[in-house]
């Protein structure tokens, strides 16, 4: 692929996210050298205007003539866009954090999903978390913002297969000012049994949630969606704070800040002045995915598909599966604890985890869709 035209998004409260993603994709492609694309690129703002993101992917075919268009941005929005691949005969790559479900599980023709699992993450570590601790009492802890995505239903998910009992709910406010622990801080006082707390939390109150628990590490655990494990890792929080025992699932291994994939952190490093994130890692990834097109650019689309289907990406974070039916490629997992600046990490194979994304169909054979427009994180 000679030209690759890619849509990006803005955020307020994260504005790296879209740049971090995007520099990880020219590192892929300055390590592996030779010819590399030219890239082309459009902000596409929160990505919540979907007449916007229809005009920058025509514009992107027609004026730029890309040979494939990478979008940052998430359902629904971003589903306007997926006649064009068909018309064109041009593949749509779409990259998120994967907080969402699809509108039909059944993908579009050129359409192909590269996430990083969030929904998964969260239905996973709250299933091994509840079996392998034996604790099945529980709390929800989120906030209107983080809440208002599909990790709250990946939670319920794994809560549900392994018979948690969910004790009280409690949804702060998404403003820092604003945020009141004193109710969740009450409940903790007065029970007694150890318990789980499912925690989605990003941003400026994350600490402020942390610091609510501080005292509590005796008797709960924290399992934690995997937004909230990448910010506590890379802010350092655990050697800043008293943390109770955190539980968690990721795509990406909880070491990459210091032993992650070296390339990338030293492309950062050096080029831009600053620590790779795991929208890093999913932009090398992306270009992993770009190249294995590029290999199959001159098959007719069923061929190319069953064919991504038969082959396994070794990406930066693991192997990725392409999942026929839903045109997602699925990746390993990682499971973890941390209590302190300890690490104890166990790799969840890709094939285990596609069994979760195929259970996840089955409980959800129309994927509902959440109040939020705006990509997760992108806000």
């Amino acid at each position: 692929m000679k030209k690759i035209g890619i849509l990006l998004p803005k955020s307020s409260t994260h504005p790296y996210v879209g740049y971090d993603f995007f520099y990880g994709l020219n590192a892929f492609y300055a390590f592996h050298g030779g010819n590399n694309p030219s890239f082309f690129t459009s902000n596409i703002g929160f990505g919540v205007d979907d007449d916007l993101l229809f005009s920058e992917t025509e514009k992107m075919f027609l004026e730029k003539n890309v040979d494939v268009v990478v979008v940052f941005a998430e359902h629904p929005k971003v589903d306007k866009i997926f006649p064009l691949a068909s018309q064109f005969r041009r593949p749509i790559l779409v990259v998120n954090a994967g907080a969402k479900y699809p509108v039909k599980w059944k993908a579009a023709e050129y359409v192909i999903f590269l996430n990083l699992g969030e929904m998964l993450s969260a239905k996973l570590v709250a299933k091994k978390g509840i079996v392998q601790s034996g604790v099945q009492k529980g709390i929800n802890a989120t906030n209107f913002y983080d809440g208002g995505y599909g990790m709250a239903d990946g939670f319920y998910l794994g809560q549900e297969s392994a018979g948690a009992n969910i004790l009280f709910n409690f949804i702060s406010k998404h403003l820092e000012a604003d945020f009141d622990s004193r109710s969740l801080i009450d409940f903790l006082e007065e029970n007694q049994d150890p318990i789980l707390i499912f925690s989605t939390y990003t941003g400026e109150i994350l600490p402020l949630f942390l610091k609510a628990v501080e005292g509590f590490d005796q008797k709960i655990t924290l399992v934690c969606s995997q937004a909230t494990i990448h910010e506590i890792i890379s802010n350092e929080l655990g050697s800043k704070m008293a943390l109770p025992e955190i539980i968690a699932c990721s795509s990406l291994s909880p070491e990459w800040p210091s032993k992650g994939f070296q390339p990338i952190n030293e492309y950062f490093k050096t080029e831009v002045k600053r620590e790779a994130s795991p929208f890093s890692y999913l932009g090398w990834d992306a270009g992993e995915v770009l190249q294995k097109l590029s290999s199959l650019a001159n098959t007719g689309w069923t061929d190319c598909a069953q064919k991504l289907e038969q082959t396994s990406i070794n990406g930066c974070r693991g192997a990725l599966r392409f999942h026929l039916e839903t045109g997602h490629f699925i990746s390993d997992q990682y499971q973890f604890k941390i209590r302190g600046n300890k690490y104890k990490v166990i790799k969840i194979e890709v094939a285990e985890v596609l069994k979760e994304w195929e259970q996840m169909m089955e409980s959800r054979p129309t994927p509902p869709q959440v109040g939020w427009f705006n990509t997760y994180l992108c806000s």
